[in-house]
């Protein structure tokens, strides 16, 4: 074997043993940082919308989703904890709305029964005054 065909393999083989280095730690992919403090955010505005009350599965199941992201970045499972935040951001989300959506019927339903007392009021004052 010729010189510069030893050296030739010597740098191939470093080429690609890099490559491969490069890419093994691209896998991991980089930390998910701010998809972490969005999920963090989602889960505090939905226990303000009282989503433990009207959405506790939701809100739990984004807590936990939310623990295991922060679990998976110490393990330095970066895809893995992108994707559960932003899981845990939806099922935040997810309680958040549906919290709102059981105030907004609770007030409707008030409304409905301020307009009936209202109403029967109405019916018996006409009715006294003929």
């Amino acid at each position: 074997m010729t010189v510069n065909r030893k050296i030739f393999i010597a740098l191939l083989s470093v080429t690609v043993i890099c490559v491969l280095f490069v890419f093994g730690c691209a896998s991991k992919g980089i930390e998910p940082i701010e998809n972490i403090s969005d999920a963090e955010t989602a889960v505090e505005i939905a226990k303000e919308s009282n989503a433990m009350i009207h959405a506790p599965l939701e809100l739990r199941l984004a807590e936990e989703k939310l623990n295991s992201a922060q679990a998976a970045i110490e393990q330095e499972e970066f895809v893995k904890a992108q994707r559960l935040a932003d899981e845990a951001l939806m099922d935040a989300k997810l309680a958040e709305a549906k919290s709102r959506s059981e105030k907004a019927k609770k007030r409707v339903q008030e409304v409905r029964e301020s307009v009936n007392t209202l109403r029967r009021e109405l019916e018996r004052t006409q009715g006294g005054q003929q």
